[in-house]
C-alpha cells in the first residue's frame, strides 16, 4: 500500500471513529444534562474546570510526543516499543502523581471558597482517570507512530461506549432509588463513571501492547527523561494555557456574576426568574457549559482525529526531507478538515434550537437562552476546529514553542477581556462567549502565520472557502424551507429532515466540484 492510501486510510480510520466516539459522548451527555439539570451540568462543569489543568499538563503531550519519537524510529528502523513504554511510564507516571495530589489540595480549597463541596468530590473521583490517562496516551501514541490507527479507534469506542452504558444506567438508577439528595448522588455516579471507563480503556490497550509488542526488537537507541520532555513539555504548557484560561472563567462566572443585582440579570433575560444567587451563577453557567459547550465541542472534536493521524505523515516526510510530501500532508489535513468542520458549524448556527430540542428536549428557559449563546459560539468553532490540524504541522517542524507562545498571547487577551466584559449587567455571561472568539480569531491567524513560515506555498482560506460557500446557500434554502413548509412539522423531525438533505448535497456538490483532488 502506497504512502498516500495509507494517509487517506488512517485519517478515514480515526475520523470515523472520532465521530463514533463523540456521538456516544453525546449519547452520555445528552441524558446526563437532562437527569441532572442546567445546575447539576454546572457544578460538574466547575468540577471539570478545576481538573483539566492538571489533566491537561499531565497528558496532553505524550501521545504527540511518543508517536513522533516512534516515526522517527521508524525512519531509522530501529523500533523500541517497550523500550519508549518503560521510559514514558516512569517519567510521566510520576509527574502524573504529582499533579493528582496538586488537583485535590486546589479543588478542596476552591470548593470550600465558594460553598459547594460537590467540587471537590468531583475531583476526588476523577483523579483516578489523571494516572489511568497517563498510560493509555502512552499506548496511542505507540500505536499511532506504528501507523496501527485501529488501536486507539477501538480504544476510543470502547471507553464512550462503556461511560453510556455505565454512566446512564448508575445515575438513572441513583435518581429512582435516592430520593433526598439524588442530584448529588447522581453526580457522584457521573464522576465515577469517567475513572471506571478510563481504568476499561487501559486495560484494554496494555493486553493489545503486550500481544502485538512482545517480540520487541532490543535497539541501541538512548533514549533519556530529556528526550520526552523536549517534546512532551511545550505541548503540555500548551494545553495547561488554554485550561487555564478556562479555569479562570470559571472563576470569574461564578464570582462576577454572583455579584450582579438580580434586576440586571432579569432585564438581559426577561424570560428567565432568578432567586438564590449561587443557583443564579451556577444555572447560567450551567447553560454556557452544559448545553452550548457540550454542542460546540462536538465540531473541533471531528479535526482532532484528522490531526492526531497526518502527525505521524507530516514527521516522516519531514525526516525525509520531502517538501513536496509535507507541503501535500498539510493541504490535505486542512482540506479534510474543512469539509467536516465548516458544514456542521454551520448547521449548528442556521438551527440552534432544533439541535438542541433534538438532543435535550425543550428546557424552555434554558433553551431559549441557549439557543441565543449558541449562534454566538457555532460560527466560532470552525476557527477551533482548525487548531488540531495546524498544531500537528507545527509539532512536527519542531515548532511547538511557537504554539505556546501563540496561546499565551491569546489567552491573555482572553482573560482580560472576560474579566472585563462578565462584570457588566446586560453582558454578564456573554463575556466568555465573547472572549472565547477573540480567542479562536487570535490563535488561528497566528498559527496559519507560523504555518506559512514552514511551507511558503501553504493556503488554508482556498480550503475553506468553497465549504463556506456552499454551506451558507444550502441552508439559507432549508432555513426559509423550514420556516415556511415545515413550520407544523415536530422539530425532531425537521432537524433530521433538513440535516439529511444537507449532508447528501453538500457532499455531492464537492464530489463534482473535485474538492478532494490533489491541486
Amino acid at each position: 500500500m502506497t504512502k498516500d492510501n495509507i494517509f487517506i486510510k488512517s485519517t478515514a480510520i480515526l475520523a470515523i471513529s472520532g465521530m463514533a466516539v463523540k456521538l456516544l459522548s453525546a449519547a452520555y451527555r445528552i441524558p446526563l444534562t437532562r437527569m441532572i439539570g442546567a445546575e447539576g451540568m454546572g457544578k460538574y462543569s466547575a468540577a471539570f474546570n478545576i481538573f483539566m489543568p492538571f489533566f491537561s499538563l499531565a497528558t496532553a503531550g505524550i501521545t504527540p510526543t511518543v508517536s513522533r519519537l516512534r516515526a522517527m524510529q521508524d525512519t531509522a528502523d530501529i523500533p523500541a516499543f517497550v523500550k519508549i513504554r518503560n521510559k514514558a511510564g516512569s517519567l510521566f507516571g510520576t509527574t502524573s502523581a504529582v499533579l493528582a495530589v496538586a488537583a485535590l489540595a486546589v479543588s478542596y480549597i476552591y470548593s470550600r471558597h465558594i460553598d459547594s463541596p460537590m467540587i471537590f468530590y468531583g475531583v476526588c473521583l476523577l483523579v483516578p482517570n489523571l494516572l489511568f490517562a497517563t498510560f493509555e496516551a502512552i499506548y496511542k501514541g505507540i500505536s499511532q507512530g506504528s501507523l496501527n490507527m485501529l488501536v486507539t479507534a477501538k480504544a476510543g469506542l470502547l471507553e464512550s461506549g462503556a461511560k453510556v452504558i455505565i454512566g446512564i444506567t448508575s445515575v438513572y438508577l441513583a435518581g429512582v432509588m435516592i430520593r433526598q439528595g439524588a442530584g448529588d448522588a447522581q453526580l457522584i455516579c457521573a464522576f465515577a463513571t469517567i475513572s471506571i471507563c478510563g481504568l476499561i480503556c487501559l486495560v484494554y490497550m496494555n493486553r493489545d501492547f503486550a500481544y502485538n509488542y512482545k517480540t520487541d526488537r532490543i535497539s541501541n537507541l538512548e533514549i533519556t527523561a530529556h528526550t520526552f520532555m523536549s517534546m512532551a513539555v511545550p505541548v503540555a504548557m500548551s494545553a495547561l494555557v488554554v485550561s487555564l484560561s478556562n479555569f479562570v472563567d470559571t472563576v470569574i462566572c461564578l464570582s462576577i456574576v454572583k455579584e450582579i443585582p438580580d434586576s440586571r440579570l432579569m432585564a438581559a433575560y426577561p424570560f428567565v426568574s432568578f432567586t438564590a444567587e449561587d443557583e443564579k451563577a451556577i444555572w447560567l453557567f450551567g447553560v454556557y457549559q452544559g448545553l452550548c459547550l457540550s454542542v460546540t465541542n462536538l465540531i473541533p472534536s471531528l479535526s482532532a482525529a484528522v490531526g492526531s493521524s497526518g502527525l505521524p505523515f507530516i514527521t516522516r516526510s519531514m525526516q525525509s526531507d520531502s517538501p513536496s510530501a509535507v507541503h501535500r500532508h498539510t493541504e490535505r489535513l486542512v482540506r479534510i478538515t474543512a469539509f467536516l468542520v465548516v458544514p456542521v458549524s454551520l448547521f449548528v448556527a442556521f438551527f440552534p434550537n432544533e439541535v438542541l430540542v433534538t438532543l435535550y428536549g425543550d428546557r424552555g428557559a434554558q433553551t431559549r437562552l441557549a439557543t441565543y449563546f449558541l449562534r454566538f459560539m457555532a460560527p466560532v468553532a470552525i476557527l477551533s476546529a482548525f487548531s488540531f490540524p495546524l498544531n500537528s504541522i507545527l509539532h512536527a517542524g519542531k515548532k511547538s514553542s511557537s504554539i505556546l507562545k501563540i496561546l499565551l498571547v491569546a489567552c491573555g487577551v482572553k482573560v482580560i477581556s472576560c474579566t472585563q466584559l462578565c462584570g457588566i449587567g446586560n453582558i454578564n455571561i456573554m463575556g466568555c462567549i465573547i472572549s472565547q472568539a477573540l480567542f479562536q480569531c487570535i490563535v488561528f491567524g497566528l498559527s496559519v502565520m507560523s504555518v506559512k513560515k514552514t511551507d511558503k506555498d501553504f493556503t488554508i482560506f482556498r480550503h475553506i472557502a468553497l465549504p463556506l460557500v456552499i454551506s451558507y446557500l444550502l441552508l439559507t434554502f432549508l432555513r426559509i424551507f423550514a420556516d415556511f413548509v415545515l413550520y407544523t412539522v415536530p422539530t425532531v423531525f425537521k432537524t433530521m429532515f433538513c440535516g439529511g438533505i444537507f449532508v447528501v448535497v453538500y457532499v455531492t456538490i464537492l464530489l463534482f466540484l473535485g474538492f478532494f483532488v490533489d491541486k
